[in-house]
């Protein structure tokens, strides 16, 4: 109890130093017992300056995108939930992005190293510098040995220790909803306690990649003897809870118009296709 109550005041600081709790002021007006619960654990020291020609819901998006992986996920959770924040701070939710700094790489490769076993590992060559770094996990190109070829993957990594980083605030997230819950008997109609338990098990799955790795292998199985569908191909050799490794697949992203333009790629027929195929 102790520890979650420490935690709690940590997550008070980074509510309070990120300028998120000021925010929610300006969306709700809180009781004075719950004013006084943040004060006390942490929520209302050295609060940080905001733009104030921002609106209370892009004011708490860019304070959540501030803080790290369990608020953002928190925050995305909540944009698919306008019943309990509304329709305004939902959407503004919706655009809080999951991009953060890279973790090293060479504790990138030690994760590999420990989670596939040496001889799995040792298949890996030419392991890149990260190329994208999301909340939860980030990814390198690289070349593994397949029947005597090299082949070009992209590996999927987790970040370090996010499994307990995420489940420790969470743990501590859970004691505020039900500090609140049973403080002020109007917020049990919010479900706070459920919200953040749904949370915890939807993103418990995400952080063990042979799920994305099985979900992605029976899409291939769907969908291969369909036209216009390519699924990479999954590595299960090199893949395990915290590491996927599959077919790097060269793309352009669809927001790129004008590359697709000057590719000479019908924009009309390809959104049509995308409909078609979805």
């Amino acid at each position: 109890m102790f520890k979650k109550l420490f935690m709690l005041f940590k997550i008070g600081r980074k509510l309070s130093t990120s300028g998120a709790i000021s925010s929610i002021y300006e969306i709700y007006k809180p009781p004075l017992v719950i004013k006084i619960l943040f004060f006390v654990i942490g929520f209302s020291f050295n609060g940080k300056r905001t733009n104030n020609d921002l609106s209370p819901g892009e004011k708490l998006c860019d304070a959540l995108q501030g803080m790290g992986t369990t608020f953002i996920k928190l925050g995305q959770f909540l944009a698919t939930r306008p019943d309990i924040i509304g329709e305004n701070i939902s959407k503004e939710l919706e655009k809080l992005q999951d991009k953060l700094p890279a973790f090293e790489s060479q504790n990138a490769k030690n994760i590999m190293r420990e989670e596939l076993g040496r001889e799995s590992f040792d298949k890996i060559t030419n392991i890149s510098e990260p190329i994208a770094a999301a909340s939860i996990a980030q990814v390198h190109f690289a070349k593994i040995n397949v029947s005597g070829q090299n082949t070009n993957v992209a590996i999927k990594i987790l970040r370090p220790n996010i499994e307990k980083i995420f489940n420790e605030e969470l743990d501590a997230l859970m004691l505020l909803a039900y500090i609140i819950q049973n403080l002020v008997k109007k917020t049990k109609r919010l479900k706070l306690v459920e919200i953040v338990q749904l949370l915890r098990e939807i993103t418990n799955v995400e952080m063990d990649l042979r799920f994305e790795a099985a979900a992605a292998n029976e899409f291939y199985e769907n969908t291969k003897n369909d036209i216009g569908f390519k699924v990479p191909k999954i590595y299960w050799n090199q893949t395990s809870k915290r590491v996927l490794c599959l077919e790097k697949v060269n793309g352009i992203s669809i927001r790129e118009v004008e590359n697709l333009k000057s590719l000479n790629i019908d924009v009309k027929k390809l959104a049509k296709n995308i409909i078609q195929h979805f």
